[in-house]
């Protein structure tokens, strides 16, 4: 969150000169405010991005195997939390020892769960839209019955 404050203060207070060098502002700002990040919680933070991509990668194959058309013959599912924990610690952080392994996966789970409870849900445009049609089809139905109804 801190970052994003700072961001957006970075932006309002950009000039001709210092165009383009926001994230290299910002890394100097966060330095400043709360000290030098080490290579460590870098790769956490990469390491929880990287879940939160194949987590939503995961679910969009799943919706669209469970598609009645879709071409997909097996109905997937999405990975466990604990299982993309322990692909990011491979992948991502680099752990080789199982006991190493272990502990990093275990720490990237509750950093996921921390970070899905204080991320925004962005809305979805395409359900939204489908949500919406669906509510007038119903009203529509409605209507015809004789059902009056306000919307």
């Amino acid at each position: 969150m801190l970052e994003r404050v700072l961001l957006a203060i970075i932006e309002a207070h950009t000039t001709p000169e210092t165009e383009g060098r926001q994230q290299e502002r910002l890394g100097t700002a966060m330095r400043a405010l709360v000290g030098p990040v080490t290579e460590r919680e870098r790769q956490i933070k990469q390491a929880v991005r990287y879940m939160v991509r194949e987590r939503q990668r995961d679910i969009c194959e799943a919706e669209l195997a469970a598609i009645p058309s879709s071409r997909t013959a097996t109905a997937a599912s999405a990975r466990p939390i604990a299982q993309l924990a322990e692909a990011a610690a491979r992948k991502v952080v680099g752990c080789s020892t199982p006991a190493e392994l272990r502990a990093v996966a275990r720490f990237l789970s509750q950093r996921y769960r921390l970070s899905a409870q204080t991320r925004p849900m962005e809305p979805d445009p395409i359900t939204a839209a489908l949500e919406e049609e669906a509510v007038g089809r119903i009203l529509a139905e409605l209507e015809e019955w004789g059902v009056s109804t306000r919307y």
